[in-house]
């Protein structure tokens, strides 16, 4: 058998990413082979974290070869098949972590370990999972871990932010010598570079597609400390989010400008349906030229998501 192959979500995060690193490890020191993979395109703070951490070359884009029949999967940071990078009806599914809402049928002919916390991130998950076992952390490990942690909770600012988080944070800080004020800063600088990306990388960055009330929804996040870098590609982006929207067949597609300095969110949008429906579902809103801006939402998994299924229930 090949080795388990460990892998979140696509369109991978910084979170996604460094849990899937200490998820492989994880298994690698309790006597399992397993590898790290991704699929899609990374941000640059994830290319900046892995790189300070020292991962830059250990984790891999996923191929169609390294997929075989009944191959056993370890999968992170989420549990909905229709985020899944590769099929469901071809793998084994041997185990998953995540710190989302429960949104999968997953189904396996024998029992594995499936555990969701409503923590801030699954990077959390896996430090629990370390401790729980009397297992060490190298240095390494404890840096790409730190960096999923505070990218993930927005350097423990984000409402998704638990005490567990806040406690590993500063565990994992200490253990490192780093600072958590620069690292984050170095972060969240990283991440607002879109340079190197075109309009539709960007808007693929950090998306996921969600099916409430019958309803196919794509919601995309570009979280920033420049949030201008964004804002001069609207044009583009909403172009982005048309083809999107047509090839994926969905009823509604947005794209959040998460700003982390002035905790908000710009939501581009490119119908009437889709701005009365973020009408409907959010209270303190603000309409900036064609677009509305949330006031105090950062977070998709705890506040965009729960709040637009809500709204297409009450209409259902």
């Amino acid at each position: 058998m090949s080795k388990i192959i460990v892998i979140g979500h696509e369109n991978p995060d910084t979170d996604n990413i460094a849990a899937a690193v200490g998820m492989a490890q994880f298994l690698n020191t309790t006597g399992k082979e397993a590898k790290a993979y991704k699929k899609g395109n990374i941000n640059k703070e994830t290319e900046w974290a892995l790189n300070f951490s020292g991962f830059q070359d250990k984790i891999e884009e996923i191929s169609k070869t390294e997929v075989m029949k009944e191959q056993e999967v370890f999968l992170v940071d989420f549990n909905e098949e229709g985020q899944s990078p590769i099929d469901p009806s071809e793998i084994k599914l041997i185990g998953l972590i995540d710190h989302h809402k429960l949104g999968g049928s997953w189904k396996t002919s024998e029992p594995i370990l499936y555990r969701i916390e409503p923590v801030g991130s699954s990077c959390t998950l896996v430090c629990k999972m370390f401790q729980e076992n009397k297992l060490e952390f190298s240095e390494d490990l404890c840096k790409i871990l730190l960096c999923g942690i505070i990218s993930d909770t927005l350097k423990l600012t984000s409402p998704t932010t638990t005490d567990e988080d806040r406690i590993w944070v500063n565990i994992l800080a200490k253990q490192t010598g780093e600072d958590i004020n620069r690292l984050a800063e170095n972060l969240f600088a990283a991440k607002s570079d879109l340079s190197e990306f075109t309009p539709e990388e960007i808007a693929k960055l950090d998306y996921k597609n969600f099916e409430f009330s019958g309803k196919k929804i794509g919601i995309g996040v570009i979280e920033t400390v420049k949030p201008e870098n964004a804002k001069k590609l609207e044009k583009e982006l909403k172009e982005v989010m048309k083809k999107i929207k047509s090839e994926e067949k969905l009823d509604y597609i947005y794209l959040g400008i998460v700003d982390i300095i002035k905790n908000e969110t710009e939501m581009l949008l490119i119908s009437e349906e889709a701005k009365n429906l973020i009408m409907q579902s959010f209270s303190d809103i603000m309409i900036r030229e064609d677009n509305l801006v949330l006031k105090g939402i950062v977070s998709r998994k705890k506040q965009i998501v729960p709040t637009i299924e809500r709204a297409l229930k009450i209409d259902a």
